[in-house]
């Protein structure tokens, strides 16, 4: 995936490369923002961050009344910044770890900024003291915690606290920023629900089933409240079509025989994971059922692989890639997202990804 670099990214790789390679050399005092942006051919807005970005890296020292100057070489100078990345132990494939982390490191390093990914159970092993000094020592100015569902009980919590940095939960829950106090990424989930009902019905759906995870229900909802959006939406509320299962090949395989086991059968499946909506396709071609043209499948979450399913899957796509862009950037620009040593939460969007599992009429 190409990574368009934005202007204040650029000058500020650009004064930092100066300054590592002592073509601005420490000690040296840069000109004044006006002069400096017309030298270097971009607004005062777009220098001020990048300065700001360097500043807080500790490659340049502002001195009220006196100026900005390069800092001098015992302050970092010379060592380029990192990021912490820590995800929990969770090897299931299914894990947004899995396909958030590498999107991470991919970004960071394209920003010239190195990535030590560790896990929270590596993190527990050590003290808050060994975890400053690591974070001094390696010049890290952020954690990304790529984990969620936080109770404000967890170790790994105060581990992360008294790093003493900034710390970022992508994926995370509406509520994590309030219990954990770090920054966050959030995509209201029941929105996303809501609008893949909503879709449904608009290609013609009225037996809509719903498969929702045994530890989530769906997505926010339970399962009195998604037959009341099935309503809302024209849909038929059928409460044998609405069950929650284990994230288990067989479990699921077993719910969708079942979900068709009666004189009515439903014409789509809404999944609670585009992983279990892999065990749907299973099942239904056990059963010589087709996709799309009896039984339409419709995912959420947006695993990468989904286009690749036979037909490509539809889904609400929470864009991973985005998660991993949107963290590295609040890493960056600390003032905007901490306050109060509080960080704040951060919405974002996601698309509904439109594919022939949902439309016979779709061409991929």
């Amino acid at each position: 995936m190409h990574t368009v670099e934005l202007k204040k990214d650029k000058i500020y790789n650009q004064l930092k490369q100066a300054i590592i390679s002592a073509k601005l050399p420490a000690g040296e005092k840069l000109p004044r923002e006006t002069d400096f942006a017309k030298s270097l051919k971009v607004g005062r807005i777009t220098l001020r961050s990048s300065l700001d970005r360097l500043e807080h890296e500790g490659f340049i020292k502002r001195v009220h009344g006196k100026g900005t100057f390069v800092s001098p070489e015992n302050i970092k100078s010379a060592k380029a910044p990192a990021i912490m990345v820590v995800r929990g132990v969770d090897e299931g494939f299914e894990a947004p770890h899995n396909y958030i982390v590498p999107e991470i490191i991919r970004l960071a390093e394209s920003k010239s900024c190195k990535t030590l990914p560790t896990t929270d159970t590596a993190l527990l092993m050590f003290s808050s003291a060994d975890i400053k000094n690591y974070v001094k020592e390696n010049n890290v100015i952020g954690i990304i915690a790529v984990m969620n569902g936080f109770h404000g009980d967890e170790p790994v919590i105060n581990k992360l606290r008294n790093a003493g940095i900034p710390v970022v939960i992508t994926h995370c829950s509406l509520k994590d920023t309030e219990v954990t106090g770090f920054a966050g990424i959030a995509i209201n989930e029941k929105e996303g629900w809501e609008a893949a009902i909503s879709y449904l019905t608009e290609c013609g759906h009225k037996n809509i089933s719903m498969l929702g995870s045994g530890n989530h229900n769906f997505r926010g909802f339970n399962q009195q409240e998604c037959m009341e959006l099935l309503k809302k939406y024209g849909a038929n509320p059928a409460e044998s079509w609405i069950k929650t299962v284990k994230f288990n090949k067989e479990y699921i395989k077993n719910t969708v025989r079942k979900m068709f086991s009666g004189d009515e059968k439903p014409t789509a499946i809404l999944c609670f994971s585009d992983f279990f909506a892999i065990y749907v396709y299973e099942a239904l071609k056990a059963m010589n059922l087709r996709i799309p043209e009896d039984v339409a499948i419709m995912g959420t979450c947006g695993y990468p692989d989904a286009g690749l399913l036979s037909p490509p899957l539809s889904t609400v796509d929470y864009e991973y890639s985005k998660f991993a862009d949107m963290a590295v950037e609040m890493l960056q620009e600390p003032e905007k997202w901490f306050s109060d040593e509080k960080g704040k939460l951060r919405g974002k969007s996601f698309k509904i990804r439109k594919r022939k599992s949902t439309n016979i009429k779709l061409t991929k």
